[in-house]
């Protein structure tokens, strides 16, 4: 059985609950201390980690990966935009939106959407202004999708490495390799699972 809310827990969960219900995900730490009148975000931050520790609310790294229990399948997954300069990738200044997904779509902790620009995976499937969905991880085998990042500039291409060298190839064929060395600032954000298309 659950530990019982006090009357701000609760105030703080049923408007999680009608956020969700009409935006399809969560607010911000921000938007639940102006809809609440609570002068400090630590204030609300307090109340999620009761929520939490009660077992109401589930929460991971992001402004707005936070699940209710038991309220919907949904999973919150916010879509990157702009990739602000030495900040993490789940940065809230990144966060554009987010999106709800269905658990059995995106059961990866920490997952997130990345919106394709270009042309040059069309032949792997992945059109301009596709999603692509991106699993973390710091390395990847060779022949798979990646996200990656080359100094500020999210790439999805295929990893493949040859000797010291990285190389990210396009699925399309008029676009050349870009190859990478180890002075070149390069990490792979991910690898990616999925692909949305979202109907115009």
């Amino acid at each position: 059985m659950r530990n019982a809310l006090t009357e701000r827990q609760r105030q703080v969960l049923d408007f999680l609950k009608e956020h969700v219900s009409e935006k399809g995900y969560p607010p911000t730490v921000r938007e639940v201390a102006q809809k609440l009148g609570i002068k400090w975000t630590k204030g609300v931050e307090k109340h999620f980690h009761a929520l939490e520790k009660k077992g109401y609310i589930k929460r991971s790294s992001g402004a707005r990966t936070l699940e209710i229990e038991g309220f919907s399948r949904g999973r919150s997954v916010p879509v990157i935009g702009t990739i602000a300069a030495g900040k993490p990738i789940l940065a809230e200044e990144n966060i554009e939106r987010t999106l709800t997904l269905d658990k059995d779509l995106a059961p990866w902790k920490d997952t997130y959407l990345l919106k394709v620009e270009g042309d040059s995976m069309k032949e792997a499937g992945i059109l301009d202004g596709d999603y692509v969905l991106v699993r973390p991880q710091p390395t990847a085998e060779k022949g798979e999708i990646v996200a990656a990042l080359i100094q500020d500039d999210a790439t999805v291409k295929y990893f493949s490495s040859e000797g010291n060298r990285i190389v990210l190839r396009s699925a399309n064929p008029d676009f050349e390799d870009i190859i990478l060395n180890g002075d070149d600032e390069f990490k792979i954000l991910g690898k990616v699972m999925l692909v949305l298309r979202v109907k115009k």
